[in-house]
């Protein structure tokens, strides 16, 4: 919040900066000025100022930790110096001792562009804009667990003057206080090569860019937490207007709008966060879709920040880091294991690097899509329940390989394309696959996966009993003489090397494996691979058969992945990994680490039909009617790459 400039408040402020050199004074008389190591313990009664080192800039940078390019300046608030910060790596900080679980508010004056905020614990609180004249900013938190916490100056796009820090304690805004949360990772519907990730590097000079009316970043919180306003900056903010709506919700599949700027849009005068205040909502999903803007088509957003109730009571003890984290360099790729804390409200880990955050909950994670010969940081944070987070472990690692495959077809990439027919979006059936290759069914540049591509179109056509539309293969005999149809007796197996690398916009649901069975039995869809926004579950018959069983919450679109369906005189079994080994482990009798269990059973579900068989490739669960207005839109589609997939029956 920003503090007007009356007279009371500068009286107000006045005192309190009297007071904040009485004690500065004492401090430093009794030698206390804390050195690079120490952290200053100036505890006092509630209401009272904490003492900061040189708040005002006249000893230069004494008492901070700055980072070039940095300045001292003489332009000042009070005095005749300032700290000056001109380019987006500029930063100073100093770390204060508090007292934990107390509320506080951080002020400062600023001229021009900047950020302040108070980093406590895992979160990290902070307010800004652009300023014509000194401005008192002020940020209001909670300390949490925290006994110390760092406070700052940034950039914020552009030059900026920061003068007169002061820390009160006991002035905030009590328990559950309101702050910047923690992000846990972000995913969109498409982007340009401006990826999402570039929206949560602090970098006013990177952006998430998708052109289409509907086009959407979503951020994934970790858990549901109270959301009450966003902080949104606009690529070229200060020469267009941005049209948008922002939801939220508890899953991907039932965000509802909590603000809507779809006709209004941004201000249009500034390149800075913009703040959007809505009623306080539950909520782990916040996904900002866009409608373009102004001048053209383009959805841009530069950085975005989530703000709501951080929580002030309650646990606030974080859990322990993890331990014997390693990476292993792959073709394109790095697999990172490590061991979870022993603490019993453990939750997840953040794997943050430069490129993007994932969360995780198992020991062991693959990161596809880097670029070979690019050295990678890695980051992994543990956090428990209540979103209390450890502090961070790193590793670097830098994958190389070789430069792709050699297809030129999709059936290239088949071990028996005559065992295969396929169903495209516009209903047409093909059971002729040598080196066909069309807009729904092709290679892709790197030329090691087949593309699955589904566009939701006006002239869409579906299959009879189905309302959606699909680019799938159909299971066939092995000489390509019929169609395949058998029984849940003996030993079935699908396996498939596949990522999810797109979904619609409306209804972002896919399906990319399954088992079809006798539909006069009820039984149609048996199981299934299913993606809802970022929530991967098996689906049995839509929940006809058995209950729906997740396997993560927060696949991210373009994981690589391998799935195997096995089904063994009834029983069916599902084995998951995103580690790259589990072809080899099926293959060797090592694949029980893979299984999706639920409970103690290793099956998933026991059931005896027939009509059976298996489907590969994209069933994209929407149609022209789910889509509206957003049906022919060129970026509106479902999209499923294939890396290597067979089945075998005995």
């Amino acid at each position: 919040m920003k503090i007007n400039s009356s007279t009371l408040r500068n009286g107000i402020y006045s005192l309190l900066m009297a007071f904040s050199f009485l004690l500065t004074t004492s401090c430093q008389e009794e030698n206390l000025k804390p050195g690079a190591s120490e952290i200053q313990n100036a505890k006092m009664a509630a209401g009272d100022n904490v003492s900061l080192s040189n708040s005002g800039f006249e000893s230069s940078w004494s008492g901070w930790n700055d980072s070039d390019p940095s300045a001292i300046s003489s332009s000042a608030n009070s005095g005749s110096k300032s700290a000056k910060i001109t380019g987006s790596a500029g930063k100073f900080e100093q770390t204060v001792g508090v007292t934990a679980n107390t509320d506080y508010i951080l002020s400062a004056y600023i001229l021009e562009k900047g950020t302040i905020g108070a980093i406590a614990g895992s979160n990290d609180h902070s307010d800004g804009g652009d300023y014509s004249e000194w401005t008192q900013v002020s940020v209001s938190f909670n300390s949490g667990s925290s006994t110390s916490i760092t406070i700052y100056g940034k950039y914020n796009g552009g030059t900026g003057r920061f003068d007169d820090f002061s820390l009160v304690e006991g002035s905030g805004s009590g328990s559950g206080s309101s702050g910047k949360l923690t992000i846990s990772s972000v995913s969109a519907s498409a982007n340009d090569g401006n990826v999402p990730s570039n929206t949560l590097d602090g970098n006013l000079g990177t952006r998430w860019s998708a052109n289409g009316s509907g086009q959407y970043i979503t951020y994934d919180l970790g858990s549901s937490k109270s959301v009450q306003s966003m902080k949104i900056a606009w690529f070229k903010g200060d020469q267009r207007n941005s049209y948008f709506k922002i939801r939220a919700g508890a899953t991907t599949s039932s965000l509802s709008t909590v603000y809507d700027a779809s006709s209004s849009g941004s201000s249009g005068n500034t390149t800075a966060l913009e703040t959007y205040t809505f009623d306080a909502v539950n909520a782990r999903y916040v996904r900002i879709t866009g409608f373009g803007n102004s001048s053209n088509t383009w959805n841009s957003v530069t950085e975005a920040e989530i703000w709501g109730s951080t929580g002030g009571g309650g646990d606030n003890t974080p859990p322990g880091a993890v331990s014997n984290l390693s990476a292993i360099a792959g073709n394109g790729q790095v697999s990172l294991s490590w061991s979870n804390p022993s603490d019993s409200d453990f939750d997840h880990v953040l794997i943050s690097y430069n490129g993007g955050s994932i969360i995780s909950s198992s020991t062991g994670k693959t990161i596809t899509g880097l670029s070979n010969g690019t050295t990678y940081t890695f980051s992994v944070v543990a956090f428990d329940g209540s979103g209390n987070g450890s502090s961070s472990k790193s590793v670097t690692s830098t994958p190389s390989g070789g430069s792709g495959g050699t297809a030129q077809y999709p059936s290239d990439l088949m071990a028996n394309y005559n065992q295969w027919k396929i169903t495209y979006p516009d209903g047409v059936e093909d059971k002729t696959l040598y080196q066909e290759s069309n807009e729904y069914f092709y290679v892709n540049d790197d030329k090691d996966a087949i593309v699955f591509r589904v566009p939701i179109r006006s002239n869409n056509g579906s299959t009879p009993n189905s309302d959606y539309i699909r680019s799938e293969l159909r299971e066939r005999k092995a000489d390509g003489s019929s169609d395949i149809y058998w029984t849940t007796s003996g030993t079935h197996m699908v396996y498939s090397k596949q990522a999810i690398t797109h979904l619609p916009i409306n209804k972002d649901h896919l399906v990319a494996t399954q088992i079809h069975g006798n539909k006069s039995d009820g039984i149609d869809d048996a199981m299934v691979l299913r993606l809802e926004g970022s929530h991967l579950f098996l689906s049995f018959n839509g929940g006809q058969l058995r209950s729906d069983l997740t396997i993560k919450t927060n696949y991210t679109l373009g994981t690589q992945h391998e799935v195997i369906f096995e089904v063994v005189n009834g029983k069916h079994y599902c084995y998951y990994s995103e580690d790259g080994n589990l072809a080899n482990a099926y293959t060797s009798g090592n694949a029980s680490g893979y299984l999706v269990k639920d409970g103690s059973n290793s099956y998933v579900m026991n059931l005896n039909y027939d009509q059976s068989y298996f489907k590969v490739g994209n069933y994209t669960q929407s149609n022209p009617d789910r889509e509206g207005s957003d049906t022919d839109n060129p970026n509106n589609y479902g999209e499923v790459l294939v890396y290597d997939f067979w089945v075998s029956h005995n």
